[in-house]
């Protein structure tokens, strides 16, 4: 008792630990998840306003060209030149006008305010391009942005330019824009960004080639390959598949992908992206193009945040622990010193309870033993007295009936003799003769079953006994397509019993098999000991019985036949009964029934003669998970 005590104890002081570690670990995982969320959502915040604040350049930008459209005719050169001072912080590096029919820049000319480090020339050809290319279906006071050009010579080679253009007039056809450095637009709203500690931020165009990053090299080179070439042993298909399917499409949200660096540490590492798009200006020919601004940061700031709140908890934890294994100590001192007493006490009552439970079931056994006993007596007695009635009244039907009956075959029988063989009134009398003979049969099994002889119990080779009924019906099983099979157990001894009676019962209980399956099926017949019983069981494949037949099924006089007595199954049950023995039921639908005779191997253990044969039969059976479907009619 003490080790399964302790036993106890020491489990339920480990269940504990273990639960509060396990809620330890799953507030470190909620905890994390709300973190990283929470962090992301910080990182998400930034990406949009970089986002917004580079599309409200490109806004006030638009806004400038309009202006300088309206005002254009009264700005002389320094006028220009003031204007392109002041919006170069927006990112302009010159101040133009192009028209669609005209392959070149002139100095002077086209381009008419120029920073002398701007290769003019280099841009002539593609800005013209972008002119001619003007949907005509646009809104005329909406500026385009052109294709990005990538300066070749001078103290902005590598830099990506692209003109933002607005026609001048609609009666002209020129158009004035602004040469701007996508790159420094970018940088201008997205350097000096942080996330956490050491987040940044860094912008890609529409063709995935970073206009900003922390690292300069990366700047003007394609975001798809610069990380593989920085780091060729870590796989970056995540964050190329992202830009692809995600950030080059103007989508915004939050995910992650491995890098290999992050400012001066070096190697594998898991970090945190957050993006937004932005949406520029149309292309010429109506098309809209999207870079997206994207910040990562290590996941390793997440953990930083983490840390206090996880230290303090898991140092809750260990207190816990040491407070559990104190209270588990004292209650084991406290619990052992009472133990003994405890174990004498729970003892005492445990007895004293012990004896009482004994006692009330041998009364509860004694009562449920009296009440059955009484509810038997009293169903022997009603069934008794209901059946004394019907047994009197047939047997005085039968006597005023059997003589007047006989007078009348035997009158009948008189003057068919006396006709000739081609009279017409021989047909109707040999009707007369045929159903008096039928209702004297009738007669017999009523005094059958009101008076049955009592049982001549001989020994008697039941498998014999078997065998003969089978045979009797074998021309009829075949032709009705009935396959017959026995199986008649050889070890079987011989039993004490009225041959002729239980011979009756087999043929009644086989008839009706085979009349259930009036198109075929099977018949199966067998036998086997039972203890000091001898079983036999016959089975159809018929159509079953209905659940409301089965209630009658023994009742005397009851029939689904429509010449049946009703009298075969009444008969069968008060010769089993009177053997001492019992018969009963059982059906299933579309899978016919099956009757199962027992039968004492001495014989009965006592006359039978006083028993009637019952209203109900409480050993039929109907199958208790559905109704059965009719498979035969009781005889």
């Amino acid at each position: 008792m003490r080790k399964r005590f302790l036993g106890g104890l020491a489990l339920t002081c480990i269940a504990i630990v273990l639960a509060v570690f396990g809620l330890a670990l799953r507030a470190d995982t909620e905890l994390e998840k709300l973190v990283s969320s929470q962090f992301n959502e910080q990182q998400l915040g930034l990406t949009r306003q970089i986002a917004k604040d580079i599309q409200t350049n490109f806004q006030l930008l638009e806004q400038g060209l309009q202006l300088l459209i309206e005002r254009r005719p009264a700005l002389d050169q320094a006028g220009l030149d003031h204007y392109l001072s002041f919006f170069e912080e927006w990112g302009v590096l010159g101040i133009g006008l192009a028209t669609p029919d005209k392959s070149a820049l002139e100095a002077g000319n086209m381009l008419f305010s120029p920073r002398e480090d701007v290769p003019a020339s280099e841009l002539s050809d593609s800005i013209s391009r972008d002119a001619a290319r003007l949907s005509t279906d646009r809104d005329p006071n909406q500026a385009v942005l052109g294709a990005p050009l990538a300066l070749a010579s001078g103290p902005f080679a590598g830099r990506f330019t692209a003109p933002l253009l607005l026609p001048s007039r609609p009666e002209r056809p020129e158009v004035l824009f602004f040469l701007l450095d996508l790159q420094a637009v970018a940088a201008r709203y997205a350097a000096g960004v942080r996330s956490g500690k050491s987040g940044y931020a860094w912008v890609i165009d529409h063709q995935g080639d970073f206009l900003f990053h922390v690292e300069s090299d990366f700047r003007g080179q394609s975001s798809y390959t610069i990380r593989q070439a920085r780091n060729p042993d870590i796989s970056y298909e995540r964050i190329n598949q992202l830009v692809r399917t995600r950030l080059l499409r103007g989508e915004e949200g939050t995910d992650w992908y491995i890098s290999g660096w992050h400012w001066d540490v070096s190697g594998e590492m898991r970090k945190l992206l957050a993006f937004s798009p932005v949406s520029l200006p149309p292309e010429p020919d109506g098309e809209r193009r999207f870079w997206s601004v994207g910040l990562a940061a290590p996941d390793t700031e997440v953990y930083g945040l983490m840390q206090p709140v996880v230290a303090r908890q898991w140092l809750m934890v260990g207190l816990f622990f040491l407070a559990v294994l104190f209270a588990a100590a004292a209650f084991l001192f406290i619990a052992l010193r009472w133990s003994e007493t405890l174990k004498r006490e729970v003892d005492a009552k445990t007895e004293h309870l012990r004896r009482s439970e004994a006692e009330l079931r041998r009364e509860r056994d004694k009562v449920r033993q009296s009440m059955d006993q009484l509810l038997q007596t009293q169903e022997k007695l009603m069934l008794s007295e209901r059946f004394a009635a019907i047994g009197e009244a047939a047997a005085h039907l039968s006597h005023e009936i059997k003589n007047p009956l006989l007078l009348m075959g035997g009158f009948a029988q008189q003057v068919l003799r006396t006709l000739s063989e081609d009279d017409p009134r021989v047909e109707k009398l040999e009707i007369i003769a045929g159903e008096a003979k039928r209702l004297e049969h009738l007669l017999v099994e009523v005094r059958d079953f009101t008076r049955p002889p009592r049982p001549s119990l001989v020994e008697t080779e039941f498998n014999e006994l078997v065998r003969q009924v089978a045979d009797l019906f074998q021309d009829q099983a075949e032709s009705q397509g009935v396959v017959s099979r026995l199986a008649l157990d050889p070890k079987l001894p011989v039993c004490i019993l009225d041959s002729d009676q239980i011979k009756q019962v087999l043929i009644n209980l086989t008839k009706n098999a085979l009349e259930a399956m009036p198109e075929g099926g099977e018949l199966s017949i067998s036998t086997a000991r039972d203890a000091d019983f001898v079983r036999i069981e016959i089975k159809d494949t018929g159509r079953g019985i209905p659940e409301e037949v089965m209630k009658k099924l023994f009742h005397p006089f009851f029939s689904t036949k429509a010449k049946g007595t009703g009298l075969g199954l009444a008969v069968s049950y008060k010769l089993v009964q009177d053997h001492g023995g019992e018969i009963t039921a059982w059906s299933t639908p579309d899978q016919g029934a099956r009757f199962t005779v027992r039968l004492p191997l001495n014989g009965p253990a006592q006359p039978q003669a006083d028993q009637i044969s019952p209203d109900r039969s409480p050993t039929t059976t109907p199958d208790p998970s559905t109704p059965t479907p009719p498979s035969g009619e009781p005889a």
